[in-house]
């Protein structure tokens, strides 16, 4: 019987471990283990990932970005209406960037999310040229004639650009070079057209695709030597504003689109060098002038129409890896149905205290004393707060926590001071605080804990700190704003977070022990509730008045996470960034509160290993 060497015409490898990152079909004998290996065939696969914080079609984007670093800029937010926000993508969600100085969408883009450029555009057609440089666009030489819908690839010192539609109206050939700084003509391509994908350098470019009229559908590619193009093999299925990622001539994959005059595409194709294949995974969203950034087995493809406007983000990987987005999903319902509650604890181990019953009782019977403990499926009632209360501050955990503050006029007009401390089975009154204060964001342990902000009725707003030791209270440094309704908190009494809040706000401090310092806003200003066990440099905050927008903390930036499954606010939370529950309750005005719990899950990055083989 032949061998492999003779079958293949190669030897296996002896290794004494496993190779790092083998390659699909790579066969090794590992002689530690006695094992034949074999690194599995890879599938290519889209998969949901966290949406752009500003639907929009026809943004500007970074060509060679890649699927942890892309950028979306400008764009066209409703019709005719075209936007200057740029959002940057980091693999996980998108956050906020420099603004571009002329609004405008169908643009032609290269470079990478932190040396980019984009250049034409409409409304009105330009021929305007900007460089990114991370944080902000600078104005630099135009574009050689007034176009949109332009294919834009490589660098911001090395770019190309191709096609588009002129101010006639008509389809162009016309294609330039970019120095940076310069535009220069170059060699035109073999057909006039618009709305094209593609990618690459400067000197092994590649367009395809695109319209030359209201209804066809041209699959032509061409690929550019840094002199001329030349035509190649078509699309496998002609579209035009679809999204495109690759690094070469030789190396390119498309994304949706639209297949003239009016189907909406899902299907990708991938292209290597010499054809286009059609690719098994497909966009679970089919739109087109959407946009993408990445390589042919990791890609990153966002916004687009549906025909509506659309935020939607998808990742596209091909290989071994898998990755589960993260994802809300539901939970076990709170046996009583209220908002504005207390909690503290993980997604396993949760508590919630306190809040308020009903929207249409008046006050103080609808305040409450109820305290519920969650097991991540279900919700149990146990003994309740010695007094009731709502916008009640937490911090501990299921079997040790504290209670302080709050709202209910039958404590008296002001909010409370009243301190309640829980051992897993009772509360006990404690220490009453020396200030009063509800909708305060509070984090930490019940010996090690903290209280910031709130609303001192009727001082109004405070940006007072408060530490607490598990009997007493000593005052912190005091917020560089004050601000109440500020649910959003994470951390511990030396590493305190908090976001959000009245205006409303979208400022972030943290806290180090003893000073706050303001570090980078959230990308929208909320009042949003939070994760409270979460450390300060990987929290979640969601939700807003009401809202279903979630933002994830990284300890730098604010980046979009997966929306909440149902519009709310006044909900409470609990857990981490990587597993947060929420216990939430509808908007304002309802005739009763929902009882829905939602759990939130982070993004899991699976890598399949290398295939056992029998040894005989």
């Amino acid at each position: 019987m032949a061998g492999y060497n003779e079958l293949k015409g190669l030897r296996v490898k002896y290794l004494s471990a496993d190779p790092a990152n083998p390659e699909n079909g790579q066969v090794w004998y590992n002689s530690t283990t006695g094992n034949l290996r074999v690194q599995g065939i890879g599938v290519g696969a889209f998969s949901s990932a966290s949406a752009l914080a500003t639907a929009r079609t026809e943004v500007g984007s970074a060509q060679l970005g890649t699927q942890t670093a892309a950028l979306a800029a400008g764009g066209q937010v409703t019709s005719p209406s075209v936007t200057a926000v740029t959002e940057e993508y980091n693999g996980s969600g998108w956050s906020s960037g420099g603004s571009l100085n002329n609004a405008r969408m169908s643009t032609a883009g290269g470079g990478t999310q932190t040396a980019a450029y984009v250049a034409a555009g409409q409304f009105p057609s330009t021929n305007l040229t900007e460089n990114y440089d991370g944080t902000s666009w600078t104005s630099s030489g135009n574009y050689p004639i007034t176009a949109h819908s332009v294919a834009g690839m490589g660098t911001q010192t090395a770019g190309l650009a191709a096609g588009g539609r002129t101010t006639a109206p008509a389809v162009t050939n016309v294609s330039a070079e970019y120095d940076g700084s310069t535009w220069t003509a170059g060699n035109n391509i073999n057909t006039s057209r618009q709305n094209m994908g593609g990618t690459g350098p400067q000197t092994a470019g590649i367009v395809f695709g695109g319209r030359t009229g209201p209804t066809d559908n041209p699959g032509n590619t061409e690929t550019y030597d840094g002199t001329s193009w030349s035509e190649t093999a078509d699309l496998n299925t002609g579209r035009s504003n679809s999204g495109s990622s690759g690094t070469s001539s030789s190396s390119a994959f498309v994304a949706g689109g639209l297949v003239q005059p009016s189907t909406l595409s899902s299907a990708a194709e991938t292209w290597d060098g010499i054809s286009w294949t059609t690719s098994s995974g497909t966009l679970a969203t089919a739109r087109y002038g959407i946009k993408g950034a990445g390589t042919t087995s990791a890609g990153v493809f966002y916004g687009g129409l549906t025909p509506s406007f659309s935020s939607a983000t998808e990742e596209y990987n091909f290989g071994t890896t898998t990755i589960t987005p993260a994802a809300w999903s539901s939970g076990g319902n709170t046996n009583d149905s209220r908002r504005a509650l207390g909690s503290v604890g993980s997604q396993t181990a949760g508590l919630a205290f306190g809040g308020r019953l009903s929207p249409t009782a008046s006050p103080p019977a609808d305040f409450v004393t109820k305290t519920e403990q969650y097991d991540g499926t279900s919700w149990t009632e146990v003994n309740d707060l010695n007094n009731a209360r709502s916008n009640v501050g937490g911090a501990g955990t299921q079997t040790a926590a504290v209670a302080f503050g709050g709202l209910n006029p039958a404590l008296g007009p002001r909010p409370a001071t009243n301190t309640e401390t829980w051992d897993g089975t009772n509360w006990t009154n404690g220490t009453a605080s020396p200030t009063a204060a509800e909708n305060y964001g509070s984090c930490g342990t019940l010996t090690a804990a903290l209280r910031y902000g709130g609303d001192d009725s009727p001082v109004g707003p405070t940006n007072s700190t408060l530490e607490f030791d598990g009997s007493s209270f000593t005052t912190g440094g005091n917020m560089n704003t004050a601000r109440n309704l500020i649910q959003g908190s994470a951390g511990s009494q030396t590493a305190g977070l908090a976001f959000g809040g009245a205006g409303p706000n979208n400022q972030t401090e943290e806290y180090n022990g003893s000073t706050w310092t303001s570090v980078n806003n959230l990308n929208n200003a909320n009042y949003y509730n939070s994760s409270g066990s979460s450390p300060q440099t990987d929290a979640l905050g969601f939700g807003s008045s009401p809202g279903t927008s979630v933002e994830q903390y990284n300890g730098t930036s604010w980046f979009t996470a997966p929306n909440l499954g149902t519009q709310r606010a006044d909900g409470t939370g609990f857990g981490t960034s990587a597993n947060g529950s929420v216990m939430v309750n509808g908007p304002s005005g309802p005739t009763s509160y929902p009882s829905a719990t939602e759990e939130f899950t982070g993004e899991v990055v699976t890598t399949s290993p290398a295939s056992n083989l029998s040894v005989s």
